[in-house]
């Protein structure tokens, strides 16, 4: 039996509408016609994050490649549940796996925490690389919306300015209490999650003092890019 085609999803920040011909970038075109080799009038699906998503044809054009939605495929709304994650910044690839597995999970909001054991580097040059990391995931997993990705933060100004009573703390650390049934039931989540070296005590005593509360993930020591991924399955309920 033969394998039928895959059918490529491709994010776009084009407004999309019904037999509304959009012409692609340069850099979508690109991806199009060389990585995934996309034929003229060959079928795709298109979407923007506003949880619709489209059929469309790719047309070449003589200059351009353009692309047509004519039926609306699906649509879906957000999760009640949301889930933000602060990811204090290991090295490069544990990070961008980090943010890669956490956008195919449906993380809503990822932070990029500067902490004391942080990788060093100029993180701010990084958010672009991230950025794709998120669209790429999106188009891989299913996903309708896009993970909102945040400024480079430091751990004390995220802290101090993440101040919601709606939001429940979660601070993973092999130094916390088991976690409980009440940590998991909530609608918002803030998770922070810490790098290689972990937190150092002040940052710890920073977080309890601010009202976090300290679990851990068991008995198991966790890659911080495991560890991200495993608080937002046991969370989302998996």
């Amino acid at each position: 039996m033969l394998q039928q085609n895959k059918i490529h999803r491709i994010f776009l920040k084009n407004i999309i509408e019904i037999n509304n011909t959009v012409k692609l970038d340069k850099d979508i075109s690109n991806h199009i016609k060389n990585v995934l080799r996309i034929r003229n009038n060959e079928e795709i699906k298109i979407f923007n994050g506003d949880g619709k998503e489209y059929n469309a044809k790719v047309e070449y054009q003589e200059k351009s490649i353009t692309t047509t939605p004519y039926k609306l495929f699906r649509q879906t709304s957000k999760d009640d549940h949301q889930i933000i994650l602060a990811q204090c910044i290991p090295n490069y690839k544990a990070m961008d796996l980090a943010i890669q597995k956490s956008t195919e999970l449906g993380v809503n909001k990822i932070v990029p925490i500067s902490s004391s054991r942080s990788h060093p580097g100029n993180h701010e040059k990084k958010i672009d690389h991230w950025e794709k990391i998120i669209v790429h995931a999106t188009e891989q997993s299913n996903g309708l919306y896009l993970p909102v990705l945040d400024k480079v933060m430091s751990l004390e100004d995220f802290i101090s300015k993440h101040n919601n009573d709606q939001c429940y703390n979660i601070c993973f650390n092999t130094m916390g209490r088991k976690i409980q049934p009440n940590d998991i039931n909530h609608k918002l989540h803030a998770i922070m999650i810490g790098p290689e070296g972990g937190f150092s005590n002040q940052e710890l005593e920073l977080l309890k003092n601010n009202n976090w509360n300290i679990v851990t993930l068991g008995d198991r020591i966790f890659r911080t890019e495991t560890a991200s991924i495993v608080a937002q399955i046991i969370l989302r309920g998996y």
